[in-house]
């Protein structure tokens, strides 16, 4: 895996999530990528009620990664697990439960152009779809500050001024570490948890 960026892609005004995800879809496809199958990310929150100071940990599923699952304690450490990480949690209902509308995912449409990936996906809350998110690699390179300025034009390309105007804070990890899967998934996490926000205030 490559440097990736993802972001919710805010809908034009007077548009449905279905038109807004067929012109984004357009827009990509004109730009010559090919359709290159499906993709799905899950992501499931549990909180622990008998500790009031525990973190919300967030259980995160990515179809690029079947066979593993990641775990993410909030504004914390990330855990890289197998698939039975599910299955554990379930056994430790007396200390971790699903938090209330803790559940949401994204599926969609993969892109390949040369040597970028790009996801297009609905984000749903159960079966209700709230937003649509970006997601962009760019699989070369590992180190984010190498290949900003390419990813920064195809993103324009793709989303025009919603393309953040210089290299995101959550894209540069500590000292000299390289980019990893987990940094993706914490901004599926963001992603998620802005969305769920939104959804609350409605």
């Amino acid at each position: 895996m490559g440097v990736t960026y993802i972001c919710q892609w805010k809908q034009p005004e007077g548009q449905n999530i279905q038109q807004s995800i067929e012109q984004i879809s357009s827009c990509v496809e004109k730009l010559g990528a090919k359709k290159a199958g499906l993709f799905q990310v899950e992501c499931e929150s549990f909180n622990a009620p008998n500790a009031p100071n525990a973190k919300t940990l967030h259980l995160i599923y990515d179809s690029e990664f079947p066979a593993s699952r990641f775990a993410l304690f909030e504004e914390s450490s990330f855990l890289v697990t197998d698939v039975m990480l599910s299955a554990f949690l379930s056994k430790l209902r007396a200390v971790w439960q699903p938090k209330k509308g803790g559940k949401i995912d994204c599926k969609g449409q993969r892109y390949e152009l040369g040597d970028f990936l790009i996801k297009l996906g609905v984000v749903s809350v159960g079966a209700s779809a709230k937003g649509i998110s970006v997601e962009l690699e760019y699989a070369p390179c590992v180190y984010a500050r190498d290949c900003w300025g390419m990813m920064s034009e195809m993103l324009q390309s793709i989303i025009g001024e919603q393309a953040p105007p210089s290299l995101p804070s959550n894209l540069q990890p500590k000292g000299t570490e390289r980019f990893s899967p987990e940094l993706t998934m914490q901004q599926y996490v963001e992603m998620f948890n802005n969305i769920r926000k939104t959804v609350v205030a409605r």
